[in-house]
């Protein structure tokens, strides 16, 4: 079986054609491929230098705001830190807890704090109480709105508030079950909680 042709015109024509292809396989894998791949890669520097151009070109209009909101930002973190207490301003909270049941009328049944527990950022722990108060129903939303009113942060949450007792002049009153949950400064060396 005899692939060639008989004719000596027509084998040369054949090897000229074998020899054009093998020429074009090897431009298009020796120079043609590898000029495209330099072109595309000198494409993505060009992109990339655009790009920090454009970058470079914004942020001289952009330092004045930046500055701007890094003032801010200090300002409302040092306000954050003023309405957040120490860890040693715990017992005093307690104490104005206490005294603000006192000055109402109310009993304080009892305040069973939680361990503090850091914050996902790790700047605060959070400080949870237990708490059961009892008095007059309106005493006791006073109360609540005196504690959220504090100068450091305090956020109350009740949880139950049902009837208790009748007292001998025959007013009602009410067991408020509740918690509060203070900020207090983390300190040093406090890690953030995985997982947030």
């Amino acid at each position: 079986m005899n692939l060639l042709p008989r004719d000596v015109g027509a084998r040369h024509r054949l090897l000229a054609l074998f020899l054009l292809l093998g020429f074009g396989v090897v431009f298009y894998l020796y120079v043609w491929n590898p000029r495209r791949m330099e072109l595309a890669a000198l494409a993505r520097r060009v992109e990339q230098a655009e790009r920090a151009n454009a970058l470079a070109e914004t942020r001289p209009g952009d330092l004045e705001a930046l500055r701007e909101d890094l003032t801010l930002g200090e300002r409302q973190f040092a306000m954050l830190e003023r309405l957040v207490p120490g860890e040693g301003e715990v017992a005093a909270i307690y104490e104005a807890i206490a005294a603000e049941t006192q000055s109402l009328g109310l009993e304080l049944v009892h305040a069973v704090p939680a361990d503090p527990v850091p914050d996902s950022a790790g700047y605060f722990l959070r400080q949870h109480w237990a708490m059961q108060v009892e008095g007059e129903y309106h005493d006791v939303g006073q109360f609540l709105t005196r504690v959220a009113g504090f100068p450091r942060i305090v956020r109350p949450r009740v949880e139950e508030i049902v009837p208790a007792r009748i007292t001998n002049s025959g007013r009602q009153l009410v067991l408020a079950r509740f918690s509060l949950e203070t900020f207090v400064l983390a300190p040093e060396g406090i890690a953030p909680r995985e997982g947030g």
